[in-house]
């Protein structure tokens, strides 16, 4: 069982944003531009076209975080970073051993490390950092075994969840999912106390979602689901706790008729699924989920939340987790 000593947020103001995608550019990205790059282009070179645009567009204007252009993704991390250290007392700080960095969007500094950047900020020279990609916004949730190895080994883990979107990349897929920048900073340990406890995560590795530009949302959908489906009841196994048994059901920032999709197959009553505000926070999204449960609590509460998410590169993950009101 993970212990969750404190949780902390690092997340811009919401606009409107009407549109396919990420409308900034950064020189950073050059190296897209050449040949040897186009696997890694999403859709490949141009602009898009109007049937795309017509595919792709949400019916009505997102109210997305966006980070201002001198913010990198590594700045967003330290800004919830130095949240944290606001609410945790600094030899519960100086006591973490590793720090985990997840994260879907390359960092606007292509040569910056952002687990080092992490480490440098809190002096922390003896903890080993790790960054963890290629997950899509399931990071933090693929993070999670590795750093319950490392708890069980008796070490104290800083898992940094943070994304920015920068241009070609796309911010939203019809009215399916639109994707905000933002940060979130975890503590977690074995003790005791705390916000509560991560009693089971699950991760579901399937297979990947060839060109997902070229679907339309509804499609994409379809392909999503069974990959959450899976991820969520594998959670609810090991934490051998039935759905009726969960008080909130807290879903990522995809539409409502999706996650209203997941919780129908899943047998959990509306009345018991959480509303989130509009947009998927990337990485962060579990994380400040989490943070907005304990925030709705009264006190001396607590709650049973079933969280999960599906990326288009495969990975779909979950987590049951235990969490209790502020004193």
């Amino acid at each position: 069982m993970l212990r969750i000593r404190a949780i902390a947020s690092a997340v811009p103001e919401r606009s409107d944003f009407h549109g396919v995608q990420a409308a900034e550019r950064n020189f950073g990205y050059g190296h897209l531009l050449f040949p040897s790059a186009a696997s890694a282009l999403p859709r490949g070179k141009g602009r898009l076209d109007e049937e795309e645009s017509l595919r792709l567009m949400p019916g009505s204007p997102a109210a997305l975080p966006v980070a201002e252009a001198k913010l990198s993704h590594a700045d967003l991390a330290l800004q919830a970073v130095a949240a944290l250290r606001e609410q945790v007392a600094a030899e519960e700080l100086a006591a973490v051993s590793h720090i985990v960095v997840a994260s879907a969007s390359l960092n606007q500094r292509i040569n910056e490390s952002v687990a080092g950047r992490v480490q440098h900020a809190l002096g922390l020279d003896e903890a080993l950092p790790f960054a963890v990609g290629q997950s899509g916004t399931a990071g933090a949730y693929n993070a999670l075994p590795l750093i319950d190895s490392l708890v069980r080994l008796g070490g104290r883990v800083l898992l940094v969840a943070t994304d920015k979107w920068l241009y070609p990349f796309f911010r939203a897929w019809g009215d399916l999912v639109a994707y905000g920048d933002g940060a979130a900073a975890m503590l977690l340990d074995g003790g005791d106390g705390g916000w509560g406890a991560i009693e089971a995560h699950a991760v579901h590795y399937g297979e990947a979602i060839a060109n997902p530009w070229a679907h339309a949302p509804n499609r994409l959908a379809d392909l999503l689901l069974p990959q959450a489906l899976a991820a969520a009841r594998a959670a609810l196994d090991k934490a051998r706790i039935r759905p009726s048994d969960i008080d909130y059901m807290l879903p990522a920032g995809f539409g409502a008729a999706f996650a209203a999709r997941v919780g129908d197959e899943l047998g959990i009553a509306p009345e018991r699924r959480a509303a989130r505000a509009g947009g998927h926070l990337s990485n962060a999204d579990p994380l400040l989920a989490l943070m907005e449960l304990r925030a709705s609590l009264q006190p001396g509460q607590q709650a049973t939340a079933l969280l999960w998410d599906a990326a288009l590169c495969g990975v779909a993950g979950a987590v049951v987790a235990r969490i209790s009101a502020a004193a």
